[in-house]
């Protein structure tokens, strides 16, 4: 299952841009011909995003053309 180890870029990724910040939505684009499992990719997010930025976040999975994988955007809490 190639989506937890997705999963796990991801996380990294967000944990490092979002700096400290609680992350709410991750908004995430799949190409249909990429062999990305959106179900599967949803399921490892939730696993490992367990303790990180990420953790209770929403993964928005969007379906594109081709054979993309992005991280198109993030919401996080304002800083305090």
């Amino acid at each position: 299952m190639h989506e937890l180890a997705i999963a796990q870029g991801i996380i990294e990724k967000v944990d490092e841009t979002a700096a400290g910040r609680k992350v709410r939505r991750v908004i995430v684009e799949i190409g249909r011909d990429s062999c990305v499992s959106a179900e599967a990719l949803a399921f490892s997010f939730d696993l490992v995003a367990e303790g990180s930025a990420a953790h209770g976040a929403v993964l928005d999975v969007r379906s594109v053309m081709g054979t993309t994988l992005n991280v198109k955007s993030m919401e996080v809490e304002e800083a305090a």
